[in-house]
């Protein structure tokens, strides 16, 4: 849950820096770095901690896919803080890879599902943190968070989807439903010329 609170707090670091009238590469870098804590660190170690609960001998292998999700978080942080920092503020309508904060938190739902359902979904974490590693270091648009639930609440069918889903197995199934309808989205949009881009 520290998780999604993470993501609720993630534009106050940047506000906090802003209200104390720091330059704008202090900002993006005070951002990032406490990106770097909230959807890197926790996620890697929530890996590594859940994996221990599958059985003995496992620890090296949740040890080592907490790491490798906590490097690619850092790769994405650092593309989007250079490029940041670097060019002036423009109008933001996609990222370019996958979010760390989406992926940290598909990485939380995930967890939270299979502690909550179907013993078979036990190593289901571990293929969605393999998914959205090479995905926040790629090249794919991703459409902002935020922009896309101003959509969900606009559109009539995708809202009474994941209240079915909650319905029959759970919130956390729910949550992950929607995470994972969201990873194939960046691949599936088509770039729009002419629209800027965030870095």
């Amino acid at each position: 849950m520290l998780v999604f609170a993470g993501w609720g707090f993630d534009s106050v670091d940047g506000l906090a820096a802003r209200g104390l009238g720091r330059p704008r590469a202090v900002v993006e870098v005070m951002d990032s770095l406490c990106d770097t804590s909230s959807f890197g660190v926790l996620p890697a170690i929530l890996l590594a901690t859940y994996w221990q609960t599958l059985g003995p001998y496992t620890v090296p292998v949740g040890s080592l896919v907490g790491v490798l999700f906590y490097c690619c978080v850092v790769l994405r942080l650092r593309r989007y803080t250079v490029h940041a920092v670097a060019e002036a503020a423009s109008p933001r309508t996609f990222f370019q890879g996958l979010p760390s904060p989406v992926a940290a938190m598909t990485v939380a739902a995930a967890i939270l599902a299979a502690r909550a359902g179907d013993p078979r979904l036990a190593r289901i974490p571990f293929v969605f943190a393999a998914a959205c590693a090479p995905l926040m270091v790629s090249t794919i648009p991703f459409k902002d968070l935020p922009r896309l639930a101003v959509w969900l609440a606009r559109a009539l069918w995708p809202l009474p989807v994941l209240a079915a889903i909650a319905y029959v197995a759970g919130i956390a199934m729910a949550v992950l439903a929607f995470f994972a309808a969201y990873l194939p989205s960046g691949a599936l949009r088509l770039p729009v010329p002419g629209r800027s881009e965030e870095r």
